[in-house]
């Protein structure tokens, strides 16, 4: 994977989503709002579901597939996703639903017939669902051809946002004219790297920003750290810039950590890789949120694909992690990144309505290293409060820490850690 020229990396956000946000009924930032987790079949049931709930989540994906619904010409089955969109409902969860993918009656939405039934099948599911908490992804890593098919073409190419370009197109009108009210997400960019800001670039040039969806989706595999997220994500704003520009919200709906070499690994040593996951899972957050992105799915619930929060009946140090991330920020919102002397050294401020104040600080590795290039190290924090504060490490430990001189000192690592003001 080709290293992306550093940007700056002090970069917040320069445009604000807030209006729109509202408008859409999106997350507000307040955790958590925000948080998200894929999940797959075995997921689908109820005590999978009030698990993912009891974590905290307020949102699951979960892909709707054509081929399960429509298995006669015009003829559509909803039982088992009305049973699982009611299941959702009752535990307050929201869903992101990728509408996936072909189907061998009509062939490749590419293409006509496809394209008008896939844009059709979507209208009937914007309609019947318009009462649930439901946001419609179009596809699946569509600049992939593990996804949008190999039909003698090259993945990222410009032929592949041409025609999904037209798909969405097709789509967003149909959606539209059915429930002018539903939320579109178009996108869906697998990785974050060089070709597939290539991708991006034709389906912008191509007229992208002009349909009417209403939220753009990344999945930001390719970067070594939740950190590099904040240059991938510049330079799709400049691209977004350059092409007329977009005052549009954007959300992560794909991205895991996993254990093992797979896709998303981050490197490191091996022995500690259910550590860096447990880091990974929460600074991911913590970093969407710092970046003005209004939901995060962490890929995924569970599966043997080595990213599962929950495996074999078992939490794992990622599970746990989420679990006190939750604990310590219920009701808080992102208040500003506070300035540090190493742009790799992150300390947020968080507030909550009755005024209390959190802070979160780790600190991360250079730009595209693998987490076991992290230097831990001590900063002074400003403060104005007492003698001492308590401090609430990764996995809910209690220790306290002394003010000297309206400061504390505090060691940095990969691993969060909370301080209550």
């Amino acid at each position: 994977m080709k290293k992306n020229s550093l940007l700056s990396l002090f970069l917040f956000i320069g445009i604000s989503f807030t209006a729109h946000a509202e408008k859409l009924s999106l997350p507000d930032g307040t955790i958590p709002s925000n948080m998200c987790v894929q999940l797959k079949g075995p997921d689908m049931n109820t005590t999978t579901l009030d698990k993912v709930r009891d974590l905290g989540m307020k949102w699951v994906r979960r892909g709707f597939i054509w081929e399960m619904m429509e298995k006669e010409t015009g003829v559509y089955d909803f039982v088992f996703y009305d049973e699982f969109v009611k299941m959702c409902r009752e535990r307050g969860l929201g869903i992101i639903a990728p509408l996936a993918f072909s189907n061998k009656l009509y062939g490749h939405p590419k293409d006509e017939p496809g394209r008008s039934a896939y844009a059709r099948w979507a209208a009937t599911l914007a309609e019947r669902y318009k009462d649930e908490n439901i946001l419609w992804e179009i596809w699946n890593e569509p600049n992939t051809m593990t996804f949008w098919g190999r039909h003698g073409k090259v993945g990222n190419s410009e032929s592949y946002a041409d025609e999904y370009t037209n798909l969405v197109k097709a789509t967003v009108a149909a959606m539209k004219k059915s429930n002018p009210d539903c939320i579109i997400l178009a996108g869906s960019v697998s990785n974050m790297w060089t070709e597939s800001y290539k991708w991006m670039a034709y389906c912008f040039n191509k007229g992208m920003l002009q349909l009417d969806w209403d939220v753009w989706s990344v999945h930001p595999y390719g970067l070594k750290a939740p950190e590099d997220y904040i240059e991938a994500y510049t330079i799709t704003r400049k691209l977004m810039e350059d092409a007329g520009g977009s005052s549009k919200p954007w959300i992560n709906s794909e991205r895991g950590f996993p254990i093992g070499k797979k896709e998303g690994f981050a490197g490191g040593d091996a022995s500690k890789a259910y550590e860096y996951q447990a880091w990974h899972v929460v600074r991911q957050y913590l970093i969407d949120l710092l970046e003005g992105v209004h939901l995060t799915c962490w890929y995924e619930w569970s599966g043997d694909e080595g990213f599962a929060l929950y495996k074999d009946d078992t939490s794992i140090p990622a599970y746990n992690a989420c679990k006190v991330f939750v604990e310590q920020l219920s009701g808080y919102k992102l208040d500003k990144r506070v300035e540090t002397n190493n742009a790799r050294d992150f300390v947020l401020r968080f507030v909550n309505p009755e005024g209390n104040v959190k802070l979160v600080v780790w600190t991360s590795p250079p730009p595209m290293e693998s987490p076991d290039k992290i230097v831990d190290h001590v900063i002074n924090i400003p403060v104005n409060k007492g003698n001492s504060l308590n401090t609430i490490n990764l996995y809910g430990k209690s220790e306290m820490v002394k003010v000297k001189n309206n400061n504390i000192e505090v060691k940095l690592t990969g691993a969060p850690l909370y301080i209550i003001l």
